[in-house]
């Protein structure tokens, strides 16, 4: 299976799901979730490095990347059950051979989100791989 913006949400999508059955995964924008937690997940800034560019001017590789938003507004422990989905999340882009290069955090006293992005190099020829665990 070649990697696909939906085959890596999918991937993502189950192993949150494997341990937090009830989170709402999205890859919509969602300015005010209806149901917590949430999960915002996303495919950004996807480029073809110039330093990959064959002498032909074809491209073979590529950088992918992805940003996923997690809310949580469950009282006293919110901070704590965002930061366990963006791990369980976390796993699964390692396993993907995604890489994290940024975190943050929104506190609003309400709710608490945790912004976790990822990215990775993509040759013409690679495939998802096939064991994995979560």
């Amino acid at each position: 299976m070649n990697y696909t913006r939906n085959a890596v949400y999918t991937r993502v999508v189950n192993a949150i799901h494997a341990q937090y059955p009830d989170v709402y995964c999205t890859s919509r924008y969602v300015a005010r979730p209806s149901t917590f937690p949430s999960c915002y997940i996303r495919e950004i800034d996807n480029s073809r490095p110039i330093q990959f560019t064959q002498l032909d001017f074809e491209d073979v590789q590529w950088e992918s990347a992805f940003e996923i938003q997690v809310v949580s507004n469950k009282k006293n422990t919110a901070e704590s059950e965002a930061y366990n989905i963006l791990a369980l999340a976390k796993a699964a882009f390692n396993n993907l051979y995604y890489r994290e290069f940024s975190e943050t955090s929104i506190d609003s006293g309400d709710k608490f989100t945790v912004i976790g992005r990822f990215r990775r190099v993509i040759g013409g020829g690679d495939v998802m791989p096939t064991e994995y665990n979560f």
